[in-house]
């Protein structure tokens, strides 16, 4: 006769199940694949492609299997040094003295070994490349960022000088686009940033003029121009002259401080020829740039720009060029509506990335030193639901016109817009891993979220700064001080950096 005795678990037992999540404590999802069918709609149907997505994102065992033993240490130490105000408040007065009495070399280690360490890829092409492998094993992609940036001071600087810079910077981003294609293959992704190309002087000055123009489409297509013949100026003559004449057109007059030099002008066609060189090597190894965005004086030039080349460039289903906008700006809603028209009407792709914004300290700072509205939304909450808003403009027009004339890039480290971005998707039935839809962080931010949502199908990259200790440096900065209510309230990035490292130790003492 069999018998069958009673199974009564252990505590130890219970334990070990609720370890292993044999009782889950949140609730989890099951992957969807849109099937298209002939009439050109998308049907939802299930599929157990893609492991489940911990929508509360606690899956650390996910999150840092790509770190070493000890980078999960550092990034608990380094998480827990950028909680500290004192030291958020002072860091520039500290890497003085720290310069001052370590000497640069000494310096330049203690920071690779901390903040630089944990945020920054390498110095190097070279020196990235076991980080993008360890990424791409866990099926996230980099976003590659040789992070040089310029902002408004004056420079002592022969002209000469300042031009061999541009071209070096320029030469560099189309290195890191050879370096991309070449390690992770065509259809990636780079960063680049426009005040490395051109003195901020100037495109402050661009900025200006740009933004007293009512309406942007009396102005030319500048690289449909400047690609029929770059051996002249007339692209920017061409340009100078329709700036004057709307600007009689709509009754507004630039002061002469504002007014273009003859220096200065071709300081602009070489900015023009610079971007269309860059954009030429991401049509020949078919990766795309992120033209990044930065400060509201630059911003409007910067966008520009940006929706020039996309005009010329995202043709033929490839979106070689994304632009960004910045959702803390109160703007930022109108801005987004009128690209989005321009895309549908001149018939090009629409790709954009959007992020909350990186300069809300400086931006509001110098709004109360000049005595002007400040730009930036009143609050965390009047941003997220900026955010939201953008985004439902966007997938929108993924129904008013093709799904593939559209892409967006969710860059955010926030749980709920995240999972905002989720539902959406659902209630357009657009797939995870589609293109239409991607997700992306800063590197050493937000693990346990990328490498959740990558290891359960969706479309994710991480953003990833190299170069020069002396460029990132206000980078690192920067990411510091506006983050510094994300690293106060950062409880479970810490808690899963140490929760992490502890799992490690302890299993290889087993």
């Amino acid at each position: 006769m069999l018998k069958i005795k009673h199974f009564c678990p252990t505590k130890s037992t219970i334990c070990l199940c609720r370890r292993i999540q044999f009782f889950p404590t949140a609730i989890s999802h099951v992957s969807t694949t849109s099937i298209p069918n002939p009439n050109g709609n998308q049907k939802q149907e299930t599929r157990p492609d893609y492991p489940f997505l911990d929508t509360k994102f606690n899956q650390y065992q996910i999150a840092y299997r790509y770190r070493h033993t000890i980078e999960l240490l550092r990034g608990y130490f380094v998480y827990r040094l950028f909680s500290i105000n004192f030291l958020v408040n002072n860091q520039n007065k500290i890497a003085y003295w720290g310069r001052r009495i370590l000497g640069e070399k000494v310096f330049h280690k203690v920071l690779k070994l901390t903040a630089f360490g944990h945020f920054v890829g390498g110095e190097s092409p070279q020196e990235i490349i076991p980080v993008i492998n360890r990424l791409q094993k866990y099926h996230v992609h980099p976003i590659l960022d040789y992070s040089v940036e310029s902002d408004d001071t004056n420079s002592t600087a022969s002209s000469d000088h300042v031009q061999r810079m541009h071209d070096d910077n320029t030469a560099k981003f189309i290195e890191c686009i050879k370096t991309s294609h070449d390690i992770c293959g065509a259809n990636n992704l780079i960063a680049i940033k426009v005040t490395a190309l051109i003195r901020p002087s100037v495109l402050k000055k661009l900025n200006t003029v740009l933004q007293s123009i009512n309406n942007r489409e009396v102005l030319p297509a500048l690289f449909e121009i400047i690609n029929q013949d770059e051996t002249s100026g007339k692209t920017v003559t061409r340009l100078q002259q329709s700036l004057q004449l709307q600007n009689t057109t709509d009754q507004k007059e630039i002061s002469s401080s504002v007014r273009f030099t003859t220096d200065e002008l071709k300081e602009i066609y070489q900015l023009l020829l610079r971007l269309n060189k860059i954009a030429q090597a991401c049509a020949q190894y078919k990766i795309s740039i992120m033209v990044d965005a930065e400060q509201t004086y630059f911003q409007n030039a910067i966008n520009y720009l940006a929706t020039e080349l996309q005009r010329y460039y995202n043709k033929n289903n490839i979106p070689f060029i994304y632009g960004t906008y910045q959702c803390y700006l109160k703007e930022t809603l109108i801005c987004l509506k009128r690209d989005l028209a321009l895309a549908e009407k001149y018939n090009y792709i629409f790709a954009a990335k959007l992020v909350r914004g990186a300069y809300m300290e400086q931006e509001r700072r110098l709004a109360r030193e000049n005595s002007y509205e400040d730009p930036i939304n009143a609050n965390f909450e009047t941003t997220t639901q900026m955010y939201h808003v953008c985004f439902d403009e966007v997938m929108k027009s993924t129904v008013k016109r093709s799904p593939n004339q559209v892409r967006v890039m969710v860059a955010s480290h926030n749980e709920d817009t995240i999972r905002y971005a989720i539902t959406k998707m659902k209630d357009y039935d657009i797939r995870r891993g589609s293109s239409i839809v991607s997700f992306a962080s800063l590197y050493g931010m937000s693990d346990y979220v990328a490498f959740a949502l990558a290891n359960s199908g969706y479309k994710t990259y991480k953003y990833l700064p190299y170069g020069p200790i002396e460029a990132l440096q206000p980078y690192l900065f920067r990411r510091a001080q506006e983050n510094r209510a994300i690293f106060q309230k950062a409880d479970k990035d810490r808690r899963f950096h140490l929760q992490a490292f502890k799992d490690r130790i302890f299993k290889s003492t087993n």
